[in-house]
């Protein structure tokens, strides 16, 4: 049997090679299958695994996309009830997901830290207590800061 990932069932509907698409069930899931001049084929994903909707409402709005309005829809092997025995246990998601909400709270964190003290640097300004540098004071504060990092640049490499 042929396979289409999205693109090539896009762009084969744009070229008139598809002449139908069928929902057909599969276990607790949807695969599509696409009808074509030259036969069946079946929607894979980027790994060539078939493509399978839980959801048929999900299958529909992506083959809408495609350019399809019509489909046919097969549940003789449809079995909702085998959808706890299809679900499998992904650590590596579950781990990518800790991280990225970790990561996430880190940033969230920081951003809460940093407009803490840009928040005291204006109330300090408006109340008198952070001084105003004039530009004079401030090329010296800047030249020290300089001169400091570049010796600290020269103590490393020695």
């Amino acid at each position: 049997m042929q396979t289409l990932n999205l693109e090539q069932l896009k762009a084969a509907t744009l070229a008139g090679g598809v002449t139908g698409i069928t929902l057909r069930g599969d276990g607790a899931a949807f695969v599509v299958q696409v009808h074509t001049q030259r036969g069946e084929a079946i929607m894979v994903t980027s790994r060539q695994q078939p493509r399978r909707f839980a959801d048929p409402r999900k299958a529909l709005h992506v083959l809408r996309g495609t350019g399809w309005q019509e489909f046919r829809i097969d549940t003789v092997q449809w079995r909702p009830e085998e959808l706890a025995l299809e679900k499998r246990a992904r650590p590596d998601r579950s781990t990518a997901l800790k991280a990225a909400h970790e990561a996430a709270q880190l940033d969230a964190d920081y951003d809460r830290w940093f407009r803490a003290k840009v928040q005291a640097s204006i109330d300090g300004l408006k109340d008198g207590t952070n001084r105003v540098y004039t530009a004079d004071e401030w090329k010296t504060v800047r030249a020290d800061m300089l001169a400091r990092i570049k010796a600290r640049r020269v103590s490393t490499t020695v």
